[in-house]
């Protein structure tokens, strides 16, 4: 009897003696820290991942997602979880999502029943949006940019911290146009009359992406395993990947799909014209640039410091133009980190700005040049 009774003693010795991971949840914008019963769910849910994975796991809330994204990038995280937008940004830090909900979420924009505009240039509608930083906020301002719309197409866009804010604005007539889930926006019209203007793609709730390099592959199989099982957070999850999460980190924060004053071209059309002569300029950081890039690519950094949208203040940033052709009338073209990468964009749009007749965008950029397979240079020593 004494000797089973040893054996929970010591693989809690063992749990203390391992060094701690740390679990970053990033709430829900209608969850607190503040709640009991939200703490209570998170704390079980750690405790499940630390039998499952044999260490101590650290618990580190987040209101912001911007805060979690960066303190993984900064290699503090070992495992996060939180809503779609946040697990596909991380993936850019060698994060791996190994679980997601089935339960999916889209965005709407919904128009009040006096409203018979569009999501469309110059229609000077009053937005309401949820969080900047929350999924819907995300997924709304990629759908704005996406379309080439910028702040001055609209009389208004305001976030809110309270998620049913923008549908109780459009109510009281405050809004032309609000922004909710799709869900959410069926029953509102059903109630209030009214349209869904449009209605995007639909995006995992939740996942939980782990770093690698801290959580080995034998882990990895058993958090998934016990967490398929049941978890206290009563969620119905099936495994993941970082496919599952290729759209969103698209969708996100992604660069518009029109530039005026630009050709906007792929990566077969660029090394097309690259064998013509056509110079092509990497405006990435300088060490993404000796890391790899697209051979013969002048490196010409942008240092941006103003917001990821079309109305971007080109005073925010710092991009040398006079590196660029003396010849205004001379083609170029210009690539960065892919469609969510916006220096390419921006360095594009101040050339145009400054006289530039012959600019080319390479908008899917260094990620759609690898995905093609074609070579690559490096200045690594």
């Amino acid at each position: 009897m004494m000797r089973y009774a040893i054996i929970p003693l010591l693989l809690v010795s063992a749990l203390a003696q391992a060094s701690p991971l740390t679990l970053g949840v990033v709430l829900d914008q209608n969850e607190s820290i503040a709640d009991a019963g939200t703490n209570q769910n998170y704390r079980a849910f750690a405790r499940e991942i630390e039998r499952a994975v044999g260490q101590p796991v650290r618990l580190q809330y987040y209101k912001r997602g911007f805060s979690a994204i960066k303190q993984a990038k900064d290699g503090t995280l070992d495992m996060v979880f939180g809503p779609a937008q946040v697990i596909a940004n991380i993936g850019k830090f060698k994060f791996e999502p190994i679980l997601k909900s089935n339960e999916t979420t889209s965005v709407a924009f919904v128009a009040g029943p006096r409203y018979k505009g569009t999501l469309a240039a110059k229609s000077q509608a009053r937005l309401g949006v949820p969080d900047y930083e929350s999924l819907m906020g995300g997924m709304a301002r990629s759908e704005i940019n996406s379309r080439g719309l910028a702040k001055s197409d609209f009389a208004e866009i305001k976030f809110h911290r309270m998620a049913e804010a923008p549908l109780y604005g459009l109510k009281l007539g405050r809004y032309d146009l609000a922004v909710a889930s799709a869900e959410e926006a069926k029953t509102w019209t059903a109630a209030n009359g009214g349209r869904i203007v449009f209605t995007s793609a639909s995006v995992p709730l939740r996942a939980l992406s782990i770093q690698p390099e801290t959580v080995p592959a034998v882990a990895q199989q058993k958090l998934t395993t016990a967490l398929l099982a049941g978890n206290s957070l009563k969620l119905a999850l099936s495994t993941a990947t970082k496919a599952d999460f290729k759209s969103v980190a698209s969708m996100l924060n992604t660069t518009p799909v029109s530039l005026p004053g630009a050709k906007i071209i792929s990566a077969a059309e660029a090394k097309a014209l690259i064998a013509k002569g056509m110079p092509i300029y990497d405006v990435r950081a300088e060490e993404e640039y000796k890391t790899a890039h697209v051979p013969g690519a002048i490196l010409v950094s942008y240092k941006e410091g103003s917001a990821k949208e079309v109305g971007f203040d080109p005073a925010d940033d710092q991009f040398a133009l006079n590196r660029l052709p003396k010849d205004k009338n001379a083609p170029f073209m210009m690539y960065c980190d892919g469609t969510i990468c916006w220096k390419s964009y921006k360095s594009a749009v101040m050339a145009i700005q400054a006289g530039w007749k012959n600019v080319y965008w390479f908008r899917g950029g260094f990620p759609e040049w690898k995905e093609a397979g074609f070579p690559i240079e490096s200045k690594k020593n």
